[in-house]
């Protein structure tokens, strides 16, 4: 089952897919948003799908917000026509005056930013948040986070399984002396089938070259996903990145019903590949297993964050971990497989200034390489912002 705070994808070529993209909007608003702000968000799909819908590849992409606060709702089109947005209507507006269009997406939403690359494209984040609800990040929190994240076309028939890519972020208040900090987990999950499915391994595979014998192969589930985000969440803060690793290992094996192996085997959950990153003020402390990547992302330099080749349930070696230092302003992406180039663009696109969801939006439009299920995180270092906060 795809989660809620997914984004469901909508390539706008006709009327017939506005009216889908309002059907998602209401969905995912329902018991979210109340009915007048509800019918807001109708408002606001409607002209957002409309201005779609007169660019090229015009794609509208709706999710809950992963907080609770309210529907989001993205846009991003491919038009070599794309020119500079025009200046600020004021000096210290920091809003650039827009066409009627956009000027009528922007009135029906609570949230509204855009980003244009003069010949790529535009890209459009807007939010429509139930009363009360803010969607900033709280004011200890050390980490701004963004992300997007799809399925492939032709969805769960296409895959052969359950869409099983997630992402977590939660950030801890200082305590006991030490300063605040943070973890984030990216699990990037393919299905293994029956079938032949094209991300499918077969059982006869899966034991050549290992020294093992075949043996079944146990389907990662919705159900281990948010398992392993329970781990996460429940470990101390600090916890460096390997041992939070291995502390998803450990619970997993716990559970004998997916067939984890305790004497080294070969064992394997589909092809699933784990990535957590650990993060205080200064400094990063990241372990990944299998095929995520990223990076820490300065004003023009880029320190790539490594991975093992291993999965989640295969390769019982100690995890890698790498440890890099950040700053107020600086960023992390990271991001599935499916994806290239993605800390480049970060820097090629200008995206330093950048609300960090629409920076996801902007990398996965122009960083995407295949058709699959992707996802990609971006964090923002707010250190200062926490200091000046105390």
């Amino acid at each position: 089952m795809f989660p809620d705070h997914g984004h469901r994808r909508i390539a706008v070529a006709s009327p017939d897919d506005i009216a889908t993209a309002r059907r998602i909007a209401a969905e995912r608003a329902d018991g979210v948003l109340p009915s007048d702000e509800a019918a807001r968000l109708d408002r606001l799909v409607m002209a957002v799908a409309g201005y779609a819908l007169g660019r090229p590849d015009g794609t509208v992409l709706i999710a809950r917000m992963r907080s609770g606060a309210g529907v989001e709702c993205l846009a991003y089109d491919r038009d070599p026509a794309t020119v500079c947005l025009p200046p600020p209507l004021a000096a210290n507006a920091g809003l650039p005056a827009l066409d009627a269009a956009l000027e009528a997406v922007r009135g029906q939403a609570d949230r509204f930013h855009i980003h244009a690359t003069p010949g790529i494209g535009t890209a459009l984040l807007t939010r429509v948040l139930r009363p009360g609800a803010d969607d900033a990040p709280a004011a200890d929190a050390l980490a701004q986070a963004g992300a997007v994240m799809v399925e492939r076309s032709g969805g769960e028939a296409a895959r052969g399984g359950p869409f099983i890519d997630h992402w977590f972020v939660s950030c801890a208040p200082a305590r006991s002396g030490d300063g605040p900090c943070g973890i984030a987990l990216m699990v990037d999950g393919d299905t293994i089938t029956e079938a032949g499915s094209a991300t499918a391994v077969s059982v006869e595979d899966a034991g050549k070259g290992q020294g093992c014998p075949p043996q079944s192969l146990t389907m990662m589930t919705p159900a281990v996903v948010g398992q392993m985000e329970a781990v996460v969440a429940a470990t101390v803060p600090g916890l460096p990145a390997p041992v939070v690793v291995n502390a998803i290992r450990r619970d997993l094996k716990g559970r004998p019903e997916l067939g984890l192996s305790q004497d080294r085997a070969l064992t394997r959950i589909g092809r699933s590949a784990v990535a957590v990153l650990r993060f205080d003020a200064d400094a990063v402390d990241y372990t990944a297993l299998g095929t995520l990547a990223g990076a820490v992302v300065r004003r023009q330099e880029i320190t790539a964050l490594g991975a093992r080749w291993a999965m989640i349930g295969f390769n019982p070696l100690a995890p890698a971990s790498v440890h890099l230092r950040w700053g107020p302003g600086e960023h992390v992406v990271l991001y599935s497989g499916g994806c290239a180039r993605l800390p480049a663009l970060f820097i090629h696109r200008d995206l330093h200034g950048v609300e960090p969801t629409l920076a996801a939006l902007v990398l996965l439009r122009d960083g995407a390489v295949s058709d699959d299920d992707h996802t990609v995180l971006v964090l923002r270092n707010r250190a200062d912002c926490v200091a000046d906060a105390a």
